[in-house]
């Protein structure tokens, strides 16, 4: 048989343990499971998993994404309003809804913000919320 290295049984059990509470700030962290496929398996963290989530659920949710840009609004989409009929729409992605509001964007200049959870209820009425983690339990 192969040699077989032997760790002391204190020093093991000593890296078990701080291996366990230790974070590694240099490496990301995940959110919770959600499906196991595709290109996102877990939850977003932060305002990019956002964005990802959402190409993988924007067909679903009826918008076909124009493009991108790192600029207020952060997409440009179409909206699917009744079957065969689309319609132009600002989307402007955030982590959360009320990052909204901190980042100083004019609602006037945008339609929907598209976030993991909604915690804004001040929110404008003209402007439309989608909460991507109602959609990710309902599926």
């Amino acid at each position: 048989p192969p040699p077989r290295f032997k760790r002391p049984r204190r020093r093991l059990q000593r890296w078990r343990r701080q291996s366990k509470r230790q974070r590694f700030a240099w490496r990301p962290v995940c959110g919770e499971l959600l499906d196991g496929r595709g290109p996102l398996c877990f939850a977003p963290t932060n305002e990019q998993g956002v964005v990802l989530l959402f190409g993988k659920l924007a067909e679903k949710l009826g918008f076909l994404v124009l493009g991108l840009q790192p600029a207020f609004p952060d997409c440009m989409a179409l909206h699917r309003i009744a079957p065969g009929n689309w319609q132009p729409v600002a989307v402007e992605f955030e982590f959360e809804s009320k990052n909204f509001r901190t980042h100083g964007h004019d609602p006037a200049g945008c339609d929907f913000i598209v976030c993991w959870e909604h915690n804004w209820p001040e929110c404008p009425e003209g402007l439309k919320v989608i909460a991507l983690r109602e959609f990710v339990t309902a599926l």
